[in-house]
């Protein structure tokens, strides 16, 4: 009996030597597969993290721009109105400030088309805030020839810059994942 026993220990230690190889490298694939979708993910929130970035800085430069566009508008449309009444329909048409009001015409649009990138919910609903406040100061000040009442969009302004500045720090800080 004990030669029998002699005969089986090196077929059993084969098969566990087979048996150990393949767990050895089922473990290593799934590993390996593990740090590659950690490493995959990693590289999709960076992507995303700098996407944002890249967006939130260009939507905070085209929101100030937007505002800027403002007094030059209104610098313009002044001199319209007390030059207006004096003149005939054909010669205002031809003195509108067209130039600076298709300035203010694309700054508004250039903000419109970034403000669906926002990703974050809140800056993204207090960045529209910001734009309907600039739009209706620009629309007030095409109506009413005493000029727009800016206060409200100016604390609009600085409320969506704030926004804006508080998510790209929050990102930068590493704090975009905890939310």
């Amino acid at each position: 009996m004990d030669s029998g026993w002699m005969a089986v220990w090196p077929v059993a230690a084969f098969f566990l030597g087979g048996v150990a190889t393949q767990v050895t490298g089922w473990l290593n694939h799934r590993r390996q597969r593990a740090e590659r979708a950690a490493d995959d993910a990693a590289a999709v929130e960076q992507r995303r993290e700098e996407f944002e970035l890249s967006h939130l800085v260009e939507l905070n430069r085209l929101l100030q721009d937007y505002a800027d566009t403002l007094p030059p508008l209104v610098a313009a449309l002044t001199t319209y109105w007390s030059q207006a009444p004096a003149l005939s329909d054909t010669e205002r048409g031809e003195i509108f400030p067209r130039e600076v009001y298709a300035a203010t015409e694309a700054a508004g649009k250039a903000v419109r088309s970034q403000i669906g990138f926002v990703l974050d919910d809140d800056a993204r609903r207090i960045v529209d805030e910001a734009y309907v406040a600039i739009d209706m100061a620009a629309s007030d000040i095409l109506i009413n020839d005493d000029g727009p009442n800016l206060g409200q969009m100016g604390a609009a302004v600085n409320l969506a810059h704030e926004a804006l500045s508080a998510r790209v720090r929050e990102i930068y800080a590493g704090q975009a994942l905890a939310r």
